[in-house]
């Protein structure tokens, strides 16, 4: 009789196979890689393999989902709360772009259009959510901070897509180098927040505004 597998030990082996079938997928393409390929690499069979996933199309959905999850990690330690806004922003930028420089592979399998969407997959729509978080949180502390005005899901989203364009065109070779990405990165961002900051008249009356209701609760002496 086959033993049974705890939950942890599935989702230990779920890790192990997913992680092996980036590597092949990463060397070979997605299209060059079978179900026995991805086992055999692990030392099982093929059958052991479909006891975990359906086909390769949910292996790939699982890849996305834990390279998004990485990114995720990456995002998130880089906001510090001990930072002011406009450094986190700045913090946030550079995990951006180092995530894609150092693990190309998987940022390309996180946005691949090409590939399916793992929607339907456990654990993924929380993932999205996550990774939207990432992208609106550090946009939302500029906006409380008086820097910009806007829609911090509409700023952090149009962040996103522009430093996403920049890292596809370094990817591809249309930017030869990682100075000149990250200056074209540093270029497009002062522009973009250029566009939503707050007029500096604003943030004057906005500030006078504060104080003015600061002092009219203070506690009567």
């Amino acid at each position: 009789m086959r033993k049974q597998l705890t939950d942890d030990e599935v989702d230990a082996f779920r890790a192990r196979l997913v992680k092996a079938a980036e590597g092949l997928f990463a060397k070979h393409g997605v299209a060059g890689v079978t179900m026995r390929q991805i086992a055999h690499v692990l030392g099982y069979s093929q059958t052991a393999a479909y006891r975990y996933f359906a086909d390769k199309d949910e292996i790939l959905a699982a890849v996305r989902t834990s390279a998004l999850n990485r990114f995720c990690d990456q995002l998130e330690s880089a906001f510090d709360l001990r930072c002011d806004a406009r450094q986190n922003a700045r913090n946030v930028g550079k995990a951006f772009l180092d995530f894609a420089l150092n693990h190309p592979n998987s940022y390309r399998f996180i946005f691949d259009a090409g590939q399916p969407v793992p929607a339907d997959l456990p654990g993924f729509d929380g993932v999205a959510k996550r990774f939207n978080s990432t992208m609106v949180s550090y946009v939302q502390a500029l906006i409380d901070e008086g820097l910009i005005v806007g829609d911090a899901q509409a700023i952090g989203h149009s962040f996103c897509v522009a430093a996403h364009g920049i890292v596809m065109m370094h990817l591809s070779g249309h930017i030869p180098t990682v100075k000149a990405r990250d200056e074209l990165h540093r270029r497009t961002m002062r522009m973009m927040y250029l566009g939503v900051k707050k007029p500096d008249g604003v943030k004057k009356r906005m500030q006078l505004k504060d104080m003015s209701v600061k002092i009219r609760k203070s506690p009567k002496t």
